[in-house]
């Protein structure tokens, strides 16, 4: 590939460059408080007012919730979430990645091999964007998995499997090492649970915050890795990646922090979630629109990816 690891300094300008690693500390802020009282709000909203209407809309609210606090995860494991390095790996672990059953102690070395190796042989990520285009029937069929939570269950059953056939000397150093790597994810769901107990219902945690987590963010999650890869050129560093324009609809419910550009975030992964736009419109400014991988929509990128 022509452009394979593509050094910022070669696109844009020394200048464009450091406007775009500017970091906002307050922003992240804001995005974490945002987003678990929109959480809050949507499960207070069909527990005040029980309905299959509150219910679907607090199930589609929090699971892209959800979902904005694993694009902050990510964030994380980038070192982009607070200037504060030690800030940067407790919030990220424990106010977003603990949560939702994610770890970035895990999850950042896997990841910035996908941004060294991408769509090649050495990217582990390849396995989500190689099957594609697939036929409209077999996207069906795995969209029905992610809505009836079978997706979801396998994700999180695999996890468990790892976690839980870690290698030891004996019994004891085994439990240590188990409790090591699922710890977060039982203090901070523990935590939820008493919370919705004491001021709710216990049932409104796995009914709000689990089946979510099981079916729409799972939805999400098959779309993002789709649009992402799938079906680009993969000739350069240009379109082996995509960026996919969005609705503000789209943008709230799919596709939220900007993450629909992914192709600025590859080219300069030191570029906050907040910046991406601008790094959009610097790339465009500076004549690149011709190679770069940009979609008009999610709906035409899904006709592509289910167009054998």
């Amino acid at each position: 590939m022509a452009y394979v690891n593509m050094k910022p300094s070669e696109i844009l300008s020394r200048e464009q460059i450091v406007a775009l690693k500017e970091k906002k500390d307050w922003k992240n802020v804001v995005s974490i408080v945002s987003n678990w009282s929109q959480i809050v709000i949507a499960i207070a909203l069909f527990y005040i007012f029980p309905h299959w209407a509150t219910f679907l809309m607090a199930l589609i609210i929090i699971g892209s919730r959800q979902f904005a606090l694993a694009v902050l995860v990510h964030e994380g494991a980038h070192n982009l979430l607070f200037s504060n390095q030690k800030i940067n790996d407790w919030a990220s672990q424990w106010l977003c990645a603990y949560p939702i059953f994610q770890d970035n102690r895990v999850y950042r070395p896997y990841h910035l091999t996908h941004h060294r190796f991408t769509e090649t042989e050495q990217d582990p990520d390849l396995s989500l964007s190689a099957p594609f285009p697939i036929t409209k029937l077999s996207f069906a069929r795995k969209v029905l998995r992610d809505l009836l939570g079978i997706t979801g269950l396998r994700r999180y059953g695999n996890t468990l499997a790892s976690i839980f056939k870690t290698k030891s000397d004996n019994y004891r150093e085994g439990l240590t090492k188990i409790w090591h790597k699922i710890h977060g994810f039982f203090i901070s769901n523990l935590i939820i649970f008493l919370l919705l107990s004491l001021l709710a219902h216990w049932s409104l945690f796995f009914l709000l915050w689990w089946l979510p987590s099981l079916t729409y963010y799972s939805l999400i999650i098959r779309i993002r890795n789709i649009a992402e890869h799938a079906v680009t050129p993969g000739d350069n560093d240009f379109n082996n990646t995509r960026t996919t324009k969005a609705s503000l609809l789209m943008k709230y419910f799919m596709v939220p922090l900007n993450v629909n550009y992914h192709l600025e975030h590859h080219l300069f992964i030191r570029c906050p979630w907040y910046n991406l736009p601008k790094a959009h419109k610097m790339l465009l400014d500076e004549g690149y629109a011709d190679k770069m991988c940009i979609e008009s929509s999610y709906r035409s990128v899904l006709r592509k990816a289910t167009g054998r």
